[in-house]
């Protein structure tokens, strides 16, 4: 059941290396905090990386600048990021939908959000908006295609995303990128958008 953290742990078991983790940070950092800078968020800033596996993106937010919280529900994911980049981030195994952890200025999603299942969205904008500082900012890798595969991950049409996020957050930035790892080319938006 994806809801329990002895899910996501056993995948780490069986598999080492996730076929989520790409072995370093995403392409698509660049580019989200290109479109995130000009919007107030600045080097220093507090973000927040849920589903932060092994600590890959947060560990190259962090050497951007910024104070890097990498929070996820896999014990194994975090000992993991330890591990890896020791403690030049804050590592919490927290669930994200309880966590009172926070708030940040911004939130760094690169496949959690569709890593949850298709019922549970709603709630998860809810608890981007609650974990938020007034004014704070979501950056968010997100899928359009996952070459018809049960998830996780779960696709979600722009759409579909761009209504979704709107209960809580002006949509700022809502596109397809070519920025994507080779293994996600053509399959992947960015999502940027700044809580009421």
């Amino acid at each position: 059941m994806t809801t329990h953290p002895d899910y996501w742990n056993r995948i780490y078991e069986d598999e080492g290396r996730p076929g989520w983790d790409m072995d370093g940070a995403t392409p698509l950092a660049a580019e989200l905090l290109e479109l995130a800078l000009p919007l107030g968020l600045r080097p220093g800033g507090d973000l927040v990386v849920p589903g932060c596996g092994y600590g890959h993106d947060a560990a190259e937010l962090e050497a951007r600048g910024f104070s890097v919280t990498g929070l996820d529900f896999a014990p194994l994911a975090i000992q993991g990021a330890r591990q890896r980049y020791g403690d030049r981030v804050a590592w919490s195994q927290a669930d994200w939908f309880t966590t009172q952890l926070g708030p940040w200025d911004a939130i760094f999603d690169h496949t959690c959000f569709v890593a949850m299942d298709p019922p549970r969205r709603p709630a998860y904008v809810d608890a981007c908006a609650a974990h938020l500082k007034p004014g704070g900012i979501w950056m968010a890798g997100l899928f359009h295609d996952v070459n018809g595969r049960p998830g996780p991950p779960h696709a979600i049409p722009m759409a579909e995303m761009c209504t979704l996020a709107e209960a809580h957050f002006d949509v700022l930035h809502l596109a397809e990128t070519s920025a994507s790892h080779p293994r996600r080319a053509g399959r992947e938006y960015l999502l940027v958008a700044r809580k009421r």
